[in-house]
């Protein structure tokens, strides 16, 4: 049998109690990484875990909102020691609050656009700020931030908060890939295209509004968690060693398309 490409990889990854963080830390600990759950909600970390603890490998539960940086800080710590450090970083966790309040830029109120920031560009700054600090203890690894295809096109009528926030991590990975290639930390971007997880689920259960969704991806479908996974763990292995600043689609055709 090959060698996993993780093999005594340390792993945390945020957003890791369904949808694409699920994947993730699934994928991850599939090829032989240690990997720290993040998230909110602590029943569907413990979902995650027995997934991973059943297949063999090894995780730890680690609640917490990555918007409060008390949280974020110590679920880092913890899996610091746990797992004796990191190698990884992997940043998942965000909300989408398309018909539930975000909207067109002269119609949205500040209460969203702050609570949408909140989750997924403070959220992104605090688990990065504290997942780099880990690295560099290391001495090196791997960031990998989830962007959205929303923060390159302008199709997500409706959603001026989420592209705006997506639109800054895409910045973070940028000056972060510069700033942290002389410590040996690769920065990398996954762009999900329409994928099947609880962040669209309103649009699952609409077969009409589901139609239309899937009828601008050139593959006729949505996609699966566990096909964007993958391009994770490539980017944690080593055979993605020269690769630092770049961003990665996994959509189905749908950005070449519009």
């Amino acid at each position: 049998m090959p060698e996993r490409r993780l093999a005594d990889r340390r792993a945390l990854v945020t957003g890791a109690g369904s949808g694409i963080g699920r994947a993730v830390a699934i994928a991850f600990a599939r090829e032989g990484a240690r990997v720290a759950l993040v998230g909110r909600r602590e029943e569907k970390l413990r979902e995650t875990e027995a997934i991973i603890a059943a297949s063999g490998g090894t995780a730890v539960v680690e609640p917490g909102d990555v918007s409060r940086e008390n949280d974020i800080e110590r679920a880092t710590r913890a899996a610091e020691a746990a797992f004796g450090g990191l190698d990884t970083v992997v940043g998942v966790a965000g909300i989408e609050l398309f018909g539930r309040g975000d909207e067109r830029v002269d119609r949205l109120s500040l209460e969203i656009w702050q609570q949408t920031m909140n989750a997924n560009l403070t959220g992104m700054f605090l688990t990065l700020k504290h997942g780099t600090r880990a690295l560099v203890r290391n001495r090196g690894g791997a960031v990998i931030i989830t962007g959205s295809p929303t923060a390159i096109r302008g199709h997500a009528f409706g959603e001026f908060a989420y592209c705006s926030s997506k639109g800054g991590t895409h910045g973070m990975v940028r000056i972060m890939a510069t700033e942290l290639a002389a410590e040996n930390i690769r920065v990398n971007c996954v762009i999900p295209g329409f994928i099947d997880t609880p962040i669209n689920a309103e649009v699952f259960a609409d077969p009409d509004a589901l139609a239309t969704a899937e009828s601008a991806i050139p593959m006729g479908r949505a996609g699966r968690p566990e096909e964007v996974a993958g391009i994770y763990v490539w980017l944690a292995s080593d055979e993605a060693s020269y690769t630092t600043g770049s961003f990665f689609v996994v959509d189905g055709g749908q950005i070449s398309r519009a």
